[in-house]
């Protein structure tokens, strides 16, 4: 005969089922608190990531703009440098031709090789009955000796006039006149008295050349030699002309432009 189980018994677990039952539930409660805690760091490293890398593309660009826009600065740079030298360049040539064109025009100081020249009347008696005039120095006399100093090859004079140490001297140029004003002469616009002083800045030789010149042999050396005049003149290593000082615009004439 059989025994029958209470009713009770029949929902009753034996404790190490239970045990089991727990130890999967942590189980499972850990790994799934794992997992969520994986994906919340990896979506946090892939944030930090992207944050990182907008950023690095951000100052790349930046770099690229910077190193873009040093390049156009030393392209304008260098074409600055370029135009200050071409600029320098010219500047130096004009101002050269400038230097040449004041000599050539007489309104610059030169100093170089030359000649003195000193006349003035004569201190012979004048005869009776004969021309006084033919004693004292004339315009043409002057006039002749700047002839044959250009023709020489002087490449500037000047006349003074006076004894007086110290009279300034008057420059030669384009416009320059030698003409008589009484018992002076009249030179650009300053009134010279004897004995007269010409000095001319030129090349070697030029005493010389000058004193072999027909324009100073055909007139002036025979009025010295027949009437006295007194002369003298020698060859200088060096003589200093000062520039013109006056006017010499034209009234006129104008500038005529260069056919291209």
């Amino acid at each position: 005969m059989s025994r029958r189980l209470p009713p009770r018994s029949r929902f009753v677990r034996p404790q190490w089922a239970i045990s089991i039952g727990l130890g999967l539930g942590i189980i499972g409660f850990v790994g799934a608190a794992q997992w969520n805690s994986s994906l919340a760091r990896q979506e946090f490293i892939t944030s930090a990531q992207r944050v990182l890398i907008t950023q690095a593309e951000q100052l790349q660009r930046q770099q690229e703009t910077l190193r873009s826009e040093i390049e156009d600065a030393d392209v304008r740079v260098r074409e600055f440098q370029e135009a200050d030298e071409g600029s320098q360049a010219t500047l130096g040539q004009l101002t050269e031709a400038l230097g040449i064109a004041r000599i050539a025009a007489g309104v610059q100081s030169i100093r170089g090789p030359g000649v003195v020249i000193e006349i003035a009347d004569s201190q012979r008696p004048v005869p009776a009955g004969e021309n006084a005039a033919n004693y004292i120095v004339l315009v043409d006399d002057l006039r002749d000796i700047v002839t044959a100093l250009w023709a020489s090859g002087a490449e500037g004079i000047t006349i003074a006039g006076g004894a007086a140490a110290g009279v300034p001297a008057e420059r030669i140029v384009g416009t320059s006149s030698i003409d008589g004003a009484g018992p002076a002469i009249l030179v650009n616009s300053a009134r010279l008295s004897p004995p007269y002083r010409i000095e001319a800045v030129g090349p070697d030789g030029l005493h010389d050349r000058f004193l072999a010149s027909p324009a100073y042999l055909a007139r002036v050396a025979q009025r010295i030699e027949a009437y006295g005049l007194q002369f003298a003149s020698e060859a200088r290593d060096e003589v200093t002309l000062p520039g013109f000082i006056g006017g010499t615009r034209l009234r006129w004439g104008a500038p005529m432009e260069e056919p291209s």
